[in-house]
């Protein structure tokens, strides 16, 4: 391939100039600039969009001189990212490429105004930085490199990574020169450019508010956190990540036994063995699979920071997932609240006004104290009238909601798992009691009274082992009774199954007898929907229709977010 000429030759004067202007006025507006259709230029951090192709984030309190080159102060570095297809883009060549231009360049520099003794060409080089996915170094470094040298720990990439540091004013034209420089490179190797199709400027929250911060944990045990973060929410809790791990303990006595448990909690457990597998974790044997060394480390991670983890599941518990399914609903009837309201104290705050507005938020108040102490350059630690902050005050109607769950041996699994996940959120979301009821076997049992504790809830869930048949009207019949032995307000009764009653309670025909059952419903006047699957829609509908409840069938009910929704969406509907 014969050699390209440099930009300054295939632009005129006043191209090369419009585009010099273009550059630094968006770098001085503190503004990103795409440059072609492959280029983004910044003064900050920037990145490929990982949920939007060919965008490109542009992190704005993320200073690159700062984070990529630990330099002292802001705005003392230009990144550059020229965009290609995954690919090892040989740095040497393209290295010996840029020298070439940036003598040409200064060359260019010298003949279009008076010599400086900076223009030197190794000045220049050590103030460029390069990387690819085979080796990373200023341009002085690499050009110092053996002619065959190549790092051992090549990568695709999908970029060519430029950090120019402290580059006069004047020499920014020398950034497209060295990006035209970077595709025709490129362009030699084989390489194809991607296109940026838009850049999107954004901020990042401050790592301190990350678990890691706060738990002041090595760079290298970051990943650690991460892996045990997905694991254990994969699993539901870190001691269900801790009891899966240890099944994997040489030596472990009743190891088929302990299998056959976590299958029964958690379904399937292949496809997780074969992730961990593949990220080194488990080592795959003749006789039995165990951990790796990596394995062990994380295992005693988990236990190690048992406490964090479960906040940090609790954290994601809150958040309200997209359904992925779609639901049918058939509305019935719709009883309403019995209109008792509740004035509380929220956990949010608010300055003191004119008038005394009850409860002050002591911490706060001190923190606000200690912020206006600084930016009013007060002598001394003291809190004003202006510090004080106070709690609000919200009204309510609380709704008490009892899961009637279907703990069949059909029920196994990921189903359980999505019913365990929707009785947490809605007890970590709301200020709502939580009871759950459950039947399975022949009869029907109170694993969870109506309860506001989390710990009491999850060691209720985690009780429950799914097993035999499905004696639906026990379930209906002790939900009542409890709903009627306890101060409840405003009752919610929520039945979750995908099948059909299969054992009676006072006949041999166990559907009869859960329709008799529901009819108590009607008469104590409660609220009850039922969620299940389409193959047993039309025993559902007659279910809901005996009682005046509602009924939604979902895709799957191992979509523990179409789940919330719909619990969520009655209880609305209910307090209206």
């Amino acid at each position: 391939m014969s050699q390209q000429p440099p930009l300054w030759d295939k632009l005129g004067a006043q191209q090369l100039g419009t585009l010099e202007a273009q550059i630094a006025s968006s770098l001085n507006q503190k503004q990103g600039f795409r440059l072609g259709e492959s280029t983004v230029i910044s003064q900050y951090v920037h990145n490929p969009n990982p949920r939007s192709p060919g965008e490109v984030q542009i992190v704005v309190n993320r200073d690159a001189g700062q984070v990529l080159a630990q330099l002292a102060e802001p705005g003392q570095a230009i990144h550059v990212d020229v965009f290609h297809e995954p690919a090892c883009v040989q740095i040497q060549p393209l290295s010996r490429a840029l020298a070439r231009t940036l003598q040409g360049y200064l060359s260019f520099r010298t003949n279009q105004e008076p010599p400086s003794k900076d223009l030197k060409t190794q000045s220049y080089t050590e103030k460029i930085y390069l990387k690819t996915g085979t080796g990373a170094g200023n341009l002085a470094e690499l050009l110092a490199l053996p002619e065959q040298h190549s790092d051992s720990r090549e990568k695709p990439q999908n970029h060519v990574h430029l950090l120019l540091k402290n580059l006069p004013q004047a020499d920014i034209i020398l950034i497209p020169c060295l990006v035209d420089t970077v595709e025709t490179e490129l362009a030699r190797q084989e390489v194809e450019i991607r296109k940026v199709a838009s850049i999107f400027h954004t901020e990042k929250k401050d790592n301190r508010s990350s678990p890691q911060y706060f738990l002041g944990l090595e760079p290298g045990q970051h990943k650690l956190w991460h892996l045990a973060t997905t694991l254990a929410t994969f699993l539901s809790s870190p001691e269900d990540a801790i009891e899966f791990l240890q099944a994997f303990q040489p030596g472990l006595f009743h190891r088929k036994q302990s299998f056959a448990i976590l299958r029964n909690k958690h379904g399937n457990l292949r496809e997780i063995i074969i992730n961990l597998a593949e990220a080194g974790l488990i080592k795959k044997g003749w006789f039995a699979d165990t951990l790796t060394r990596e394995g062990k480390e994380l295992l005693e991670f988990i236990v190690q920071h048992q406490r964090e983890l479960e906040s940090q599941i609790r954290k994601i518990l809150r958040s309200v997932p997209v359904p992925r399914s779609h639901y049918q609903t058939v509305r019935n009837f719709h009883f309403k609240s019995r209109q008792k309201q509740y004035t509380y104290i929220s956990k949010t705050t608010t300055h003191m006004k004119d008038t005394w507005l009850g409860s002050i938020a002591v911490p706060e108040t001190l923190i606000q104290a200690a912020k206006n102490k600084l930016l009013q350059n007060r002598r001394t630690f003291r809190v004003e009238r202006a510090d004080i902050k106070v709690h609000e005050q919200e009204i309510s109607k609380p709704v008490d909601i009892c899961l009637i769950i279907d703990g069949s041996t059909s029920m196994a699994g990921p189903k359980m798992k999505a019913v365990w996940h929707l009785a947490e959120h809605l007890l970590l979301t709301t200020r709502d009691k939580v009871a759950v009821v459950v039947f399975q076997q022949r009869r029907a049992r109170v694993v969870v009274p109506f309860t506001r504790n989390y710990t009491r809830l999850k060691l209720g869930l985690r009780s429950i082992r799914p097993q035999g048949m499905t004696p639906l009207a026990d379930g209906l019949v002790e939900a009542l009774q409890l709903v009627k032995s306890r101060h409840v307000r405003n009752p919610l009764l929520v039945l979750i199954t995908d099948g059909v009653p299969t054992f009676g309670k006072w006949t041999l025909n166990p559907q009869q007898d859960a329709l008799k059952a529901v009819k108590m419903f009607l008469e104590a006047r409660l609220k009850l929907i039922c969620i299940g699957v389409a193959p047993n829609r039309e025993f559902l509908e007659e279910l809901a229709r005996q009682a005046q409840g509602n009924v939604y069938i979902v895709d799957n009910l191992e979509d523990r977010a179409a789940l919330i929704e719909i619990v969520l969406r009655e209880k609305k509907f209910y307090i209206q």
